[in-house]
């Protein structure tokens, strides 16, 4: 019953003050932050366990000595072998895209009110329906959709060419819109086929 209450208080005592480099990020740790771990985690360990401490059998003896490496492994392996905080994307780089964007409406330094209208002009291209936004294989490059952004602010994520403009966002002054044809995974292109222009909003 002892030792069980001993291997409960240190093993509390070793996740809790260990001052482990594993905690200090999520994610695999490095050579360095690992062996810092197991150290301290064993320092731990042992003032919690004791296995100098005289005992009446052997068994009671191996436990003793076995005890605080096996927690500094289990502590090292709790804070280490968490999963990576750098995530890995399986997004492969889209090719670039032989399609032109040309903003239509509104036009460069127009002064306009609050109830703007983006056209967007697609040349050598299309922009497909919502449902139509699935594919197999090769990344269609005429085939795509338009992120329209306002001021450098993502607004909308347009399956047409023809949209309004936030009213709430056009202040008076000038503003910049952005037309970007990006695929019909919304990841952009390599060379990122772009318009910009911009208007005053009286």
């Amino acid at each position: 019953m002892r030792n069980r209450i001993s291997f409960v208080v240190g093993t509390a005592l070793a996740l809790l003050l260990a001052p482990s480099p594993a905690y200090a990020h999520v994610g695999h740790c490095s050579n360095a932050e690992a062996a810092s771990t197991v150290g301290v985690s064993g320092v731990v360990a042992v003032l919690a366990f004791r296995p100098w401490k005289k005992v009446t059998t052997m068994t009671a003896r191996l436990t003793r000595l076995a005890l605080p490496a096996v927690l500094a492994v289990a502590v090292t392996v709790t804070g280490c072998g968490g999963s990576s905080s750098k995530s890995t994307s399986t997004t492969r780089e889209h090719p670039a895209s032989p399609v032109r964007v040309q903003i239509v409406q509104p036009t460069p330094n127009q002064v306009t009110g609050k109830d703007v209208t983006l056209v967007v002009k697609v040349i050598g291209g299309t922009v497909v329906p919502a449902a139509q936004s699935t594919f197999k294989g090769s990344v269609p490059t005429t085939q795509g959709l338009i992120h329209v952004s306002l001021d450098g602010t993502l607004v909308n994520m347009a399956y047409t060419t023809t949209q309004q403009l936030p009213p709430d966002k056009l202040t008076p002054g000038p503003h910049t819109v952005t037309a970007e044809y990006v695929a019909i995974d919304h990841a952009p292109f390599k060379n990122r086929p772009t318009a910009a222009v911009i208007f005053n909003v009286q």
